[in-house]
């Protein structure tokens, strides 16, 4: 009897969620889930907070989730239009493939579709291959590329996830992988894609793919979530990744975005089905327990900031990039507070972009939650000597020409001084030598005068 009621309930539960709609307030929704794989991860795929954990550093084969590194590296490195020509090893790659011929000419983007839908092993190797000449190498460009992304305990050793010895991640590294891959669009695109048509090429005829993420489509395929069982699409479903071998077991990286809370979970060694469950149960705790609230908008005012020795005073601030935080459901983004924290010295010159500063996002005043860095908004040049002085150039370039106005017109006050007093000088001494001159013929015209009245006698 208990088990017919258990039976009726699992199809009650399944017809109200053909669709893919699932509330939040469902019975399991809120509850802490129990998956069945052996370690798990759940992040806000915005922030890269965790919000759940089990087995996080734990070393496992990720299987097929290790496309997600080929794909965002064939996406930097190769133009999706660009035509591979598939070598003559590349088809014999075993498990899971579209099944390219020796000397079929295929694009990027048909093989990047492959990769990401079919899952397709030969796709893998062709892109490597293409990328740096052979699978060993371009394993070190993954590896190297993954640690940029965050990932601290992993090692990979092939392009597609094929059993072999070595090949390792965990559920952390993977999920901060697949957080740096779903910021690229093409990466995103590529990921969330159910169906892909490969037209004919030189070698084969059409090809038809779909993608093997289940939560992306499947109503109708139901797997375990909390003990219940519901259909295997899920609301919100963007992705990301498949994987499984029997080595590896069941794995996936899936992403999900509701209302702008975009969750990214990690599975490794589940089931076939359990792998989509515990996904479907780490979403539905994530959105019912937790929100991404956008704390900084990279278009706010942030003001001016002081400059020393600069052609202007201060400079312009701003955000290198919008802020997020991860809040319990019930809280409000009222209970954020914000601190500019700027450099002690700033001083010219000073380029457009040129890191001043942050600015620390804190839940009440005291937890910090997160930093975002502020820049300058425009270039700031050397200013002149006045500029010990805190004079702007355009300032200091009036006061050079107000002073030269004035030195200008004291020179040539002082230059019309001289010259008048040179002019007086002249006069006066012209007048001095006319007066002699006056005084001499006078005093010759009185010995002319004498000397007629000394003849006269």
């Amino acid at each position: 009897m208990i088990k017919k009621l258990a039976a009726v309930l699992a199809i009650i539960v399944g017809i109200t969620n053909i669709g893919g709609i699932f509330a939040p307030e469902s019975a399991y929704a809120a509850a802490a889930p129990e998956i069945i794989a052996e370690a798990g991860i759940l992040i806000d795929g915005t922030t890269g907070q965790i919000l759940y954990t089990k087995n996080e550093n734990a070393t496992l084969e990720p299987a097929s989730t290790t496309k997600m590194i080929t794909c965002l590296l064939a996406i930097e490195n190769l133009e999706m239009d660009h035509v591979v020509t598939i070598d003559d090893e590349t088809p014999f790659t075993e498990g899971s493939r579209i099944y390219l011929l020796e000397d079929e000419q295929i694009t990027v983007e048909n093989l990047l579709y492959a990769l990401m839908l079919e899952s397709a092993n030969d796709a893998a190797v062709a892109l490597a291959k293409e990328i740096s000449g052979s699978t060993e190498a371009f394993a070190v460009k993954m590896n190297e590329r993954a640690k940029e992304l965050g990932a601290t305990s992993t090692n990979f050793v092939n392009p597609n996830g094929l059993h072999t010895e070595g090949h390792l991640s965990t559920v952390h590294d993977l999920a901060m992988i697949a957080k740096g891959c779903m910021e690229n669009e093409t990466f995103r695109t590529l990921c969330s894609t159910y169906y892909h048509y490969i037209p004919a090429t030189n070698k084969q005829d059409e090809r038809h793919m779909y993608n093997t993420n289940r939560l992306l489509y499947d109503e109708k395929t139901l797997v375990p979530v909390n003990g219940v069982s519901v259909p295997a699409k899920y609301e919100g479903a963007v992705g990301i990744k498949t994987g499984y071998t029997s080595h590896a077991g069941g794995c996936l990286v899936a992403g999900a975005e509701r209302d702008g809370t975009f969750l990214i979970a990690v599975v490794m060694k589940s089931t076939d089905a359990g792998r989509f469950g515990d996904s479907i149960a780490l979403f539905d705790y994530g959105f019912a327990s937790y929100h991404t609230v956008k704390a900084a908008d990279i278009t706010d005012d942030m003001g001016r900031a002081s400059v020393k020795r600069g052609a202007v005073a201060d400079v312009g601030l701003e955000l290198a990039e919008s802020a997020y935080v991860t809040l319990p459901i019930e809280a409000s983004s009222s209970v954020l507070s914000t601190k500019l924290v700027l450099e002690d010295e700033r001083t010219a010159p000073i380029k457009k972009g040129d890191e001043l500063g942050r600015l620390e996002i804190y839940e009440g005043e005291s937890n910090l939650l997160t930093t975002v860095s502020v820049l300058a908004k425009e270039e700031v040049g050397e200013g002149t000597l006045l500029s010990v002085f805190g004079i702007e150039n355009h300032t200091a370039y009036i006061i050079y020409i107000v002073a030269g106005v004035i030195v200008t017109l004291m020179l040539a006050l002082t230059i019309a001084y001289i010259v008048l007093k040179r002019r007086q000088i002249r006069r006066r001494r012209e007048r001095r030598a006319k007066r002699a001159m006056e005084i001499a013929k006078q005093r010759l015209e009185r010995e002319k005068d004498i000397t007629k009245r000394d003849w006269r006698f």
